[in-house]
């Protein structure tokens, strides 16, 4: 593929200052949704459409009120601007410039200054438009604008204006002239069109209607939710200063802008209307919302992030070897752990009858995080292993080693923040609190791959693909801390105190490799598909990659099963026996 090449004079510009109207104004670039859009009003453009004249397009309101104006649909004029109208230099030499300036400037146009002036027809190469029905009622502007949309530049055209406010008969007015172009060579709007006009009437405030709007609408400018600014606060539970900040997300429209109103936002829109800022609040106080960068909001003083102090590996073979001896084992072994975990939660229909009406929908929610995690740690897994067949394509692998691939839980314990890696156990408190510490944002886990980051983050050396992978890696740690914490805050409920077993958990203990062969013989299947796989795709062979994943994936469903009938029995996988 060859590179993209800028179009228009913004887009080559060294920096955003070209004067006039915002980039996303541009036609090639505004998303333009028929007329009302999102980044500006198309109608606009067509208010010019006549050199020196501006327009607005009227149309009737649906239930006027007994003191509207009387026949206000169409195409009205708003005033002459003719002084500085590009098209109209006053040392032109074309007769049709030097007959419309005369026009504008003499008594016409001073009787077009006052009144209500519609355009009444419009004609184009022998073809004339109308203005009006047959019954004599003006056509709405919404109408006539698609008329004055198909006009093509360049080309001679005529207009004719009446007064509709004027008693009869009604006077008329003929010009002669061109339809503008409304962007030059170089793609920048034409200068006719003075800052702001393309958005002038769209909705004032605009803050106004967004309001209503969900982010999948103004996902550029509208959050829903946000992290709040987190800076010198410690925190109340022990957990590090930032912690707790990092992860909790606000509404964007809380009206308690205060300390004490950044709270988590609820989790439905309709849960949290009644905390926001309602619609004329906004207008009132729509300078009171934060601007928002990356995801946080910013207050009075930016303070950008400090840069990652984490020192590159010194040699991609260094980097080659931590991830294929250390990084890609703790992967394997962590998701090992999730599972073990959620084959220990009890599945909804096993919840106490008699008690603990929640239990139900908790559990649906509980066994959804940990999978979603355990699903997080096996997708690292694939990453890592993609990162090492990348790097041995590129040619920085040890010498006289190729790539194959890790599929290998950790050969020895590794202690991680106080807890000790691999160790299966059932999904207690105690187990979600570590892993909460494992997952936290800033500790040993989720920096675990920043070397490796601060090391690819040189795209002269390494590919460019391979820096935003490793990315990927290193910043999803936060989702797993996230729905640790929820998950270790709604199982709290269940605690009696420790005088008996936990009642969301199934008496589970590690089996013996015979007691779980079926669920560890599907696993090994598992795991000879994903090698088949891999192998596969750093062939670039993707056609007997699929193959293998769609084995793996029928492999991942039988072994589920398995684990899941051995823990209705009280026994749960062996997973590092298996190996």
């Amino acid at each position: 593929m060859s590179d993209f090449q800028a179009r228009n004079r913004t887009a080559r510009a060294a920096r955003p200052a070209v004067v006039g109207n915002p980039a996303s104004s541009r036609m090639e670039s505004g998303v333009g949704n028929c007329f009302p859009g999102l980044e500006m009003d198309v109608r606009n453009l067509e208010g010019r459409f006549f050199p020196g004249l501006l327009f607005w397009v009227i149309t009737e309101p649906l239930a006027p009120v007994p003191e509207a104006l009387p026949n206000q649909a169409g195409i009205r004029l708003k005033y002459l601007d003719y002084e500085a109208d590009p098209m109209l230099p006053e040392r032109s030499e074309e007769a049709w410039v030097q007959t419309l300036l005369a026009t504008y400037s003499g008594a016409t146009g001073q009787a077009m200054s006052t009144g209500r002036w519609y355009l009444h027809w419009l004609e184009q190469g022998g073809k004339r438009i109308g203005c009006y029905q047959s019954t004599g009622e003006p056509y709405d502007g919404e109408l006539l604008w698609r008329f004055v949309r198909c006009l093509v530049p360049d080309q001679p055209l005529k207009i004719a204006l009446v007064q509709r406010d004027a008693p009869a008969p009604q006077p008329v007015v003929e010009l002669s002239g061109y339809r503008r172009r409304y962007s030059g060579s170089e793609g920048v709007i034409d200068a006719s069109y003075p800052p702001g006009e393309l958005t002038e009437s769209m909705c004032n405030p605009w803050q106004h209607d967004f309001r209503d709007c969900a982010c999948y609408y103004w996902a550029s400018n509208h959050p829903d939710v946000v992290l709040g600014e987190g800076q010198g606060k410690s925190l109340v539970n022990g957990d590090p200063a930032g912690t707790t900040a990092a992860v909790t997300w606000l509404d964007w429209l809380r009206r308690d802008r205060s300390p004490a109103g950044a709270v988590g936002a609820p989790a439905s829109r309709s849960a949290a209307r009644a905390a926001q800022l309602d619609h004329f609040e906004i207008n009132r106080r729509w300078q009171d919302l934060a601007f928002v960068i990356g995801g946080r909001e910013v207050g009075a003083v930016y303070l950008p992030p400090k840069a990652d102090k984490t020192p590159p590996y010194g040699s991609p073979q260094e980097m080659v070897r931590h991830l294929r001896e250390h990084l890609a084992p703790l992967e394997l072994t962590l998701a090992y752990q999730y599972l073990y975990g959620l084959f220990s939660l009890r599945d909804p229909a096993e919840a106490p009858k008699d008690r603990w009406r929640t239990m139900p929908a908790d559990l649906v929610t509980a066994r959804q995080f940990v999978t979603l995690v355990a699903v997080g740690e096996m997708t690292h897994l694939r990453w890592v292993n993609q990162l090492l067949w990348e790097l041995d394509r590129a040619g920085f692998y040890p010498q006289g080693e190729h790539y194959e691939p890790v599929l290998e839980p950790l050969r020895q314990a590794k202690v991680i923040d106080g807890f000790t890696l691999p160790d299966l156990r059932p999904l207690d408190l105690q187990a979600l609190q570590a892993y909460e510490r494992i997952e936290r944002p800033g500790d040993a886990l989720d920096q675990a791959y920043s070397r490796c980051v601060a090391t690819l983050e040189d795209g002269q050396t390494y590919p460019r693909h391979l820096y935003e992978l490793a990315v990927r890696i290193d910043t999803d740690g936060v989702h797993h801390f996230e729905r640790f914490r929820d998950l270790r805050r709604t199982l709290t409920a269940y605690d009696n105190g420790g005088t008996a077993a936990l009642p969301y958990l199934r008496p589970m203990r590690v089996g013996t490799c015979e007691e779980a062969r079926l669920a560890l013989d599907s696993l090994s299947g598992l795991l000879a598909a994903l090698r088949q796989a891999y192998t596969a795709e750093a062939a670039q062979q993707f056609s007997q990659a699929q193959l293998a994943i769609d084995l793996s994936r029928k492999a991942m469903d039988v072994f589920r099963t398995e684990a899941e009938a051995l823990a209705r029995r009280g026994i749960g996988v062996p997973f590092f026996s298996a190996t």
